[in-house]
């Protein structure tokens, strides 16, 4: 392996607070001694700083699931970029496909998550994906362009370099489905090749994600273009998280 890999956890809206420090130290035991991964790990807000104090000092980076762009203000509901960084944050999902088809978040919304979570010093990672009628419809590359385009027009030359990117297709995440080899490898190529169009100096990374487990991971991974995965249920199981990182680590 000539460069590394991110292996990042979404527990989504599970472990409560006691459950997630326990777990967050199972993970540090299990994952501190990672050489070609970085492990990165978002529990839900309300465990976040229990999670953060566990595994600060590890090479292990806690993330938020979500993050806003303002310092302060008038956003019921939201958490301030700043409050995160206060709480070791180092990372945030942004634009995850259940925060745009369950709560309605446009692709406006989430550039602006993006560019107020670089201005602030964590590093986002977008989430794009189309959903099974619109793969099926053969507009996969529009979709995704459209989910892009916003960003990639508010960055910065001087962010993009520290903007990651998860392609989750969205008939694929908590179902079982993974796209084949070929959506994927065409998905992130697209995505990549997307990005140096619109002036980054080099393709970002660019992630997984949907149904990663142990029994397809190594497939996954070993893609053009795959960079890591973004996990959501088997990063919940700390014998299925061990091997994905054992796969990681041995690709």
């Amino acid at each position: 392996m000539t460069t590394r890999r991110i292996l990042a956890a979404n527990w989504k809206m599970n472990l409560a607070p006691k459950a997630a420090i326990e777990y967050a130290k199972t993970i540090r035991a299990a994952c501190s001694s990672a050489k070609l991964t970085d492990v990165w790990v978002a529990p839900t807000l309300v465990a976040l700083q229990g999670v953060s104090e566990v595994l600060a000092g590890s090479p292990i980076a806690a993330g938020a699931q979500n993050v806003h762009w303002a310092d302060s203000g008038a956003f019921t509901g939201e958490t301030s970029p700043s409050f995160l960084k206060e709480l070791g944050v180092t990372w945030a999902l942004a634009g995850h496909s259940e925060r745009r088809h369950l709560f309605g978040e446009s692709s406006a919304l989430v550039a602006k998550r993006v560019v107020g979570a670089l201005a602030f010093g964590i590093t986002p990672v977008l989430c794009v994906g189309e959903t099974e009628s619109e793969r099926m419809a053969g507009t996969t590359e529009t979709v995704l362009k459209g989910q892009l385009e916003p960003v990639i027009n508010d960055l910065v030359p001087e962010s993009r370099g520290k903007l990651v990117i998860a392609y989750e297709p969205v008939w694929a995440i908590g179902t079982g489905k993974v796209a084949t080899v070929g959506e994927i490898r065409d998905a992130h190529k697209f995505i990549k090749e997307r990005c140096v169009e619109a002036g980054f100096d080099t393709a970002p990374m660019v992630l997984y994600g949907g149904s990663v487990n142990p029994g397809n991971y190594a497939e996954i991974v070993s893609t053009d273009g795959v960079d890591g995965a973004l996990v959501g249920g088997a990063s919940l199981k700390i014998e299925q998280w061990r091997e994905l990182l054992r796969i990681s680590e041995a690709e």
